[in-house]
């Protein structure tokens, strides 16, 4: 793996880099969060530069990025503002586009990519469910073949994007007997009859992206608008939680990176005892902490990032960077908070965001349990969950 990145990642993540410092300013981010607001206006800005588009074709109007870039990005924006590389590069790029890219009819690709790509319409996967998590089989939502259409009943929650979304791609079981041959994934468009969509409220971070509940009532929607193949739904969805587990964890490199120089600058201006907090040894080895994680976080997450680009197998590798990553963040934003002492409790030093946002990534995208499991089962050959 040739390490040195080439003339136009650098000047993808430049880009990347003068966006966040001349939009995403503390007081924007700020404001969205205290107010829980979706950022609808920033996110066209970042559609203007390719951002929202990273890694689509460009017949499709993506800007048809490698899947490096796309990492260099989602670490940018992840330290920057978590809530926004969720909601851009994680769901509406990772989740929903490439999906499409990969399995969908030609027809569905010039029907929706071209306008996921300029975010003129903006998508979601509806996967879990109130008694689903990590247990695809156990998928309740049902889809019944009526003549030409599909109709579709159950629910959903923890659906990232859901109340701003035009599309939501729906994992259904269309037949029980078949277990995981019986799934496939549906797209719905929005204002489907049938189809209702509620805000989760009281969440502990990740204040300006949404997350929902989905209600399904005898939803309607064209026998074609199966995404891929009936059965293959759980394949189909899989891919794009796979690229989602990469994009976690180049953004929450960018979090580890982020709390070590908030914690550096802090830890240099604030003097206690007559010196610098810096000047102590135990603040020095939490911020030297942070700095390994960075570099073995952004480490893993190129070198998926690589795999990924030669089409070369990844899963363990993905499973040992999504972990890694998102665990490290936590401890990172953590020390960040002990390093700021009361100053960091509250939202005027981005730590607490960070320290409220982290503990998200280590539950969704397989929660850091799952992927111990997947880690040892490629290790042993022997499956602790089947």
């Amino acid at each position: 793996m040739d390490f040195e990145l080439t003339k136009q990642q650098e000047m993808v993540r430049k880009v990347t880099r003068d966006f966040i410092q001349r939009e995403l300013t503390p007081e924007v981010i700020r404001e969205h969060e205290r107010a829980h607001k979706y950022p609808a206006a920033i996110i066209k800005k970042m559609a203007a530069l390719g951002l929202t588009s990273t890694t689509a074709p460009r017949e499709y109007g993506g800007a048809g990025m490698d899947w490096v870039t796309h990492g260099l990005i989602c670490e940018e924006i992840g330290g920057a503002w978590f809530s926004l590389s969720l909601i851009v590069n994680l769901v509406h790029v990772a989740l929903v586009q490439m999906p499409l890219v990969y399995f969908g009819t030609d027809e569905q690709k010039q029907k929706y990519l071209p306008r996921l790509a300029k975010a003129e319409i903006t998508g979601c996967v509806c996967a879990v469910e109130p008694n689903v998590g990590s247990d695809a089989l156990s998928v309740e939502t049902k889809a019944e073949l009526d003549g030409d259409s599909w109709v579709i009943s159950g629910a959903k929650t923890w659906i990232t994007n859901a109340s701003s979304a035009d599309i939501l791609m729906v994992l259904c079981q269309t037949d029980k007997s078949k277990g995981l041959r019986g799934l496939a994934l549906i797209l719905v468009e929005k204002g489907t009859p049938g189809l209702s969509v509620k805000d989760i409220e009281g969440k502990t971070g990740l204040h300006a992206c949404p997350t929902c509940e989905v209600k399904l009532q005898d939803v309607r929607v064209p026998k074609d608008n199966v995404i891929g193949q009936v059965g293959r739904g759980f394949q189909t969805t899989v891919s794009g939680i796979a690229n989602v587990r990469y994009s976690l964890s180049a953004a929450c490199t960018g979090i580890i990176q982020a709390c070590a120089d908030a914690s550096a600058k802090y830890a240099k201006e604030r003097s206690q005892f007559g010196k610098p907090i810096g000047s102590f040894q135990l603040v020095q080895e939490m911020i030297a902490n942070m700095l390994v994680d960075a570099e073995a976080s952004r480490l893993l997450y190129l070198r998926l990032g690589y795999l990924k680009d030669k089409g070369l197998p990844c899963e363990r590798e993905a499973s040992i960077a999504k972990l890694f990553s998102t665990e490290a963040a936590l401890r990172a934003s953590t020390n960040a908070i002990k390093i700021h002492g009361a100053y960091g409790y509250c939202d005027e030093f981005p730590v607490e965001r960070h320290f409220r946002d982290v503990m998200g990534p280590t539950i969704f995208g397989g929660t850091s349990e799952i992927h111990r499991l997947i880690l040892g089962r490629d290790a042993l050959g022997l499956d602790a969950f089947r």
